[in-house]
This record gives C-alpha cells, sequence and structure tokens, in this order.
C-alpha cells in the first residue's frame, strides 16, 4: 500500500523545536506521510502566497520530471 503524503504550511515562531533554529516569522513546508513524519523540509518563505508558490510549483511535477546527480 502507498502511503498518503501532504503538504504541511506553517509559520516558523521564535523557535521551533527541530534539527534547525530559525528566526522565527518565515513560512516554511513541509511533506508529512500519514504516520506524522516529516518527509521533506523546504525553506524558509517571507510570505505565506510564495510558500504556497513553491508547494504549487512541486505539486505540479510529475515522473517526468527529471532526476539529476550533481557532484
Amino acid at each position: 500500500m502507498v502511503p498518503s503524503m501532504r503538504f504541511e504550511i506553517h509559520q516558523e515562531g521564535v523557535t521551533r523545536l527541530t534539527s534547525l533554529r530559525n528566526a522565527g516569522g518565515d513560512w516554511r513546508w513541509e511533506l508529512v506521510d500519514d504516520a506524522g513524519t516529516v518527509l521533506v523540509a523546504g525553506a524558509g518563505y517571507r510570505s505565506k502566497a510564495l510558500c504556497r508558490q513553491a508547494v504549487e510549483a512541486l505539486r505540479a511535477t510529475d515522473a517526468q520530471t527529471p532526476v539529476i546527480s550533481v557532484a
């Protein structure tokens, strides 16, 4: 069975208990599985609209999007 996933958008507080310390106020997205595990976390955006645009750009990709190795 394929796990279901969802994008979650949130605004950082002054401090968040993750591996990253953020200044706060930035909007961030995370791709989360049905167990609540964060699979991918995006960079900070100054507005919710810019954050949502990034999520929509990711959602628009499909299996035809190439994966390349860099380095």
